[in-house]
């Protein structure tokens, strides 16, 4: 393993009373207006300015008064019981630390992600902190979450195979590097499409991520199952419960939510070669419903669907053999990166989270 929580040599340090900030060079006078004077504070209703949701709020602002360009401000949360449990309180400040130093480490292999501005630090009493991480905006992407939630179904259909190649040239190219993300979810990547109308896939939130000389193939599947785990827990709360299986592609010519933007190319089509398969999947079963809200989980439920075990078996075949050949007999791992994830399903019952 070689992360370390350090500062890289382009980044500076402020503080000012209880507050430190820990930004990069250049950003300096931007990043203290921002903090130290809560330039953004009050005029949160003001039409430059965005408020969007992830875990918890966070807001995209101008970079300055007038400038297209903006950054994203988003306070550091826990997840999960944690979550539950401390909200946005931490005592261990490596963490936001950690993602400086390793954001940085990816961007300086290619590894597409958001450009880091600054990690602020808020001490509330002893050990205790708050935190917010300050970076830049990817103009026109949005997370895999919502890129579901707001596509029409013919879209996704004719669209799937080309995300799932730019999902694949993202995590293998991740992982080659030796970054292993140890939150590996659906909210944490990022799509958008550039003036050729392919798709570019980005990685964010590295904070709990670790890098070492060469991940293994146990610890890439591993990574790979924690992504699976998240798609198959929207599944679940989708009230997916049927066998799912492969859909015929539909050449209409349908639009996306995400716009052009000017980005580096995403790749091509992925063949799978893969023969269809089916699987049953034991997951709350949705009740029939006229309202809007109904309307909405039914039209998601029918998206879900129309990712088959064909097509995470083809992503599975396409990250081994992409560039190198990890391993060219792929076959013989596909039993490990195939979860039920049983007990997650028995937390998600419970605690519906």
């Amino acid at each position: 393993m070689l992360t370390k929580s350090k500062i890289p040599s382009h980044f500076s340090v402020i503080k000012s009373g209880n507050e430190t900030i820990f930004v990069k060079k250049g950003y300096d006078e931007i990043v203290k207006n921002i903090v130290f004077n809560n330039r953004f504070s009050v005029n949160r209703q003001a039409t430059n300015i965005d408020i969007k949701s992830g875990r918890g709020y966070y807001l995209s602002i101008p970079i300055t008064k007038d400038s297209t360009e903006k950054i994203i401000i988003r306070d550091y949360k826990h997840g999960g019981l944690f979550g539950k449990l401390f909200g946005n309180v931490f005592f261990n400040f490596k963490r936001p630390l950690n993602e400086i130093s390793i954001s940085e480490f990816a961007l300086q292999r290619g590894i597409p992600s958001a450009e880091v501005i600054a990690v602020t630090q808020k001490r509330i009493f002893g050990i205790f902190y708050k935190a917010t991480f300050i970076s830049k905006e990817i103009k026109g992407a949005i997370d895999i979450l919502q890129f579901l939630k707001e596509t029409p179904l013919e879209y996704i259909q004719k669209s799937k195979k080309s995300v799932i190649f730019a999902l694949v040239r993202l995590i293998r190219n991740m992982h080659d590097a030796g970054i292993y993300h140890a939150d590996l979810h659906l909210k944490n990547i990022l799509l958008r499409k550039n003036l050729n109308g392919e798709f570019q896939a980005y990685i964010i939130d590295l904070d709990k991520s670790v890098i070492f000389n060469k991940l293994s193939i146990n610890q890439r599947i591993k990574n790979l199952l924690r992504l699976n785990r998240s798609f198959e827990k929207l599944r679940w709360f989708s009230g997916e419960t049927i066998m799912y299986q492969r859909n015929t592609e539909d050449s209409g010519n349908y639009s996306s939510p995400i716009p052009l933007s000017q980005g580096g190319r995403a790749g091509g089509i992925m063949e799978n070669g893969v023969s269809d398969k089916k699987y049953q999947f034991n997951g709350p079963v949705s009740q029939s419903d006229t309202s809007g809200e109904g309307t909405k989980h039914k039209s998601m439920n029918q998206k879900i669907k129309l990712i088959s075990v064909t097509d995470k078996i083809g992503f599975f075949k396409s990250y081994m053999l992409y560039n190198h050949a990890i391993d060219k007999d792929w076959k013989r791992y596909i039993r490990q990166y195939y979860s039920h994830h049983a007990l997650h399903r028995f937390w998600w019952r419970v605690f519906g989270s």
